[in-house]
């Protein structure tokens, strides 16, 4: 009985002991998992279960800012990752067909979960200005993520409201807020 016993604690303390392999092409370092959580891209696009790139670290970087994690930052685009988009979509009110599909307007949602934007108005800064622009940049504006609430800015703020059919400020005001938190306004949110 003790050699089996012993038997099985030794193979469990090499299981435990042996390096899981990370999937083709995402990084082992850790540090360099970090270093690379860039929030800001060229644009948001879809991403499929199973896709490894630079893209699937973002959307990793912004599950956890958004509070969907903790997720490992490791570009790959597998069960963890699944795991927490699922939570994100089992909060939305109707069903979505493939919703493990990552849309553009999911990246709006995240980026306004993330951080609290309504209030933002011309002339702040910060990272919660970063954060309005990268929501702004998903929705499909085009903008530089500069932290700046600046011209720019604000006639993408005032651009997204046209399209959700609300009064024009170019502040992030209580209904701008709203429709930024749904994903935006346009019609591909549907899908």
């Amino acid at each position: 009985m003790r050699t089996l016993v012993a038997g099985i604690l030794t193979a469990l303390t090499l299981a435990l002991a042996t390096p899981i392999p990370s999937p083709a092409g995402a990084h082992d370092d850790e540090s360099s998992a970090v270093a690379e959580c860039r929030r800001t891209r060229p644009a948001y696009p879809e991403i499929k279960p199973g896709t490894t790139s630079g893209a699937v670290r973002s959307l990793q970087c912004v599950l956890n800012d958004a509070g969907f994690g903790p997720v490992t930052v490791d570009g790959f685009y597998g069960p963890e990752t699944q795991a927490a988009i699922t939570e994100l979509t089992d909060g939305f009110e109707c069903c979505i067909a493939r919703p493990l599909l990552v849309r553009t307007w999911y990246w709006t949602i995240l980026f306004a979960k993330s951080h609290r934007l309504r209030g933002l108005e011309p002339g702040d800064s910060g990272i919660r200005v970063k954060t309005l622009q990268r929501a702004l940049r998903a929705d499909g504006e085009t903008l530089v993520v500069d932290g700046d609430y600046g011209a720019q800015t604000k006639a993408q703020v005032k651009a997204f409201q046209a399209t959700c059919d609300i009064k024009q400020t170019g502040r992030v005001d209580d209904q701008t807020s709203f429709f930024i938190s749904q994903g935006g306004c346009n019609d591909d949110n549907a899908s």
